[in-house]
């Protein structure tokens, strides 16, 4: 019997139409061989929380000719990849009102987090978020979902259900022995779910 559900965040809940390189290099006119080394290198450290995006941006404005501040900067970026997706989410309430845990699962940085969960108000729809940031870990490294199954008690793993867009990541949540499933849109979903838990 399924306890707790894991969703993947960027693909499920929120949908993005454009990279924030790719929206930041268009806007502004920054050539992205100037935008993308920041992402292949400190980002990456962020990711699993061993830099600060704050500070390792900071050290990016004058390259990439922003005037403001890096404030004024996450804000553009978050700001335009947080479109939600209003039926998934009144799916999760469903499940919530059933009993079911429902949890966000992200591989991001600590301030993205906040902002979707704070911000834009996730915390309403979920009892937690497991980002990479705080794990130490990504997606799909076998030690993202080990945290995160002490994060949630220990519980039998066939309890717990990994809904994710990417495969490799379905692949290694059924390998820890999540019970996990690929997400190729809401019509599948909610049918499979119906199997699932009713």
């Amino acid at each position: 019997m399924i306890k707790a559900v894991i969703f993947d965040t960027d693909g499920m809940v929120i949908h993005r139409e454009m990279y924030f390189s790719q929206r930041f290099s268009q806007e502004f006119g920054v050539p992205m061989e100037k935008v993308l080394p920041f992402f292949k290198n400190e980002f990456q450290l962020c990711l699993v929380g061993k830099a600060d995006l704050k500070q390792e941006l900071a050290k990016y404005l004058d390259k990439w000719n922003w005037k403001k501040s890096v404030d004024d900067l996450l804000l553009f970026w978050f700001e335009h990849e947080s479109n939600l997706d209003k039926k998934m989410l009144d799916s999760i309430k469903v499940l919530r009102d059933k009993g079911i845990r429902c949890y966000l699962d992200t591989n991001n940085e600590k301030y993205r987090v906040q902002y979707l969960f704070d911000n834009l108000g996730l915390k309403n729809f979920f009892d937690g978020a497991f980002s990479s940031a705080e794990l130490g870990f990504l997606k799909p490294q076998p030690e993202f979902w080990s945290a995160i199954h002490n994060h949630l008690g220990k519980p039998d793993k066939s309890e717990v259900l990994v809904w994710d867009d990417d495969k490799e990541n379905v692949e290694s949540a059924k390998s820890f022995g999540f019970h996990s499933e690929f997400y190729s849109g809401l019509d599948a979903y909610e049918n499979r779910m119906k199997s699932l838990v009713g």
